[in-house]
């Protein structure tokens, strides 16, 4: 699973605990709306408290246009 759709869950889970509720699938990291920006953004302290270390998004890309290249 990316680290971006790990995140989008824990957004999900943070947004359902502060009573709000939001459509299947929803994309917290595109939102423009200040408490969903707020859930992704808290995610993200989250990984980087547990994990030590910032979401690696470009890493992430990358192994994802080399799997891409390959077909």
């Amino acid at each position: 699973m990316r680290i971006r759709d790990r995140l989008n869950n824990l957004a999900r889970e943070f947004y359902r605990q502060m009573g709000y509720v939001h459509r299947e699938g929803f994309d917290f990291s595109a939102s423009q709306h200040p408490q969903e920006r707020m859930c992704y953004r808290m995610a993200e302290i989250a990984y980087e408290e547990f994990m030590g270390d910032r979401p690696d998004y470009a890493d992430e890309e990358e192994k994802e246009n080399a799997a891409d290249e390959s077909i």
